[in-house]
């Protein structure tokens, strides 16, 4: 009994560490909406994990711009 409770917390830890993880090709809710006021007509679906990390590191940025810079990872 001791090691079917044992099993059934970790089964339960594992499910919610893995649900924590996120998707890399995917904009947060904060950083999409930023992107979309920047590029209103720009498709922000099915990005790759690299177009998600770069849009991320533009958003970042202090430059003037980052709207340029978007519409260019997005092509």
């Amino acid at each position: 009994m001791t090691r079917l409770m044992i099993a059934i917390a970790l089964v339960l830890a594992a499910a919610g560490t893995a649900s924590a993880v996120t998707d890399p090709s995917e904009l947060s809710g904060p950083a999409r909406m930023e992107a979309q006021r920047l590029v209103p007509n720009g498709n922000f679906d099915n990005l790759t994990s690299a177009q998600a990390d770069a849009i991320r590191s533009i958003l970042s940025s202090e430059e003037d711009a980052r709207g340029g810079q978007i519409r260019s990872v997005l092509n």
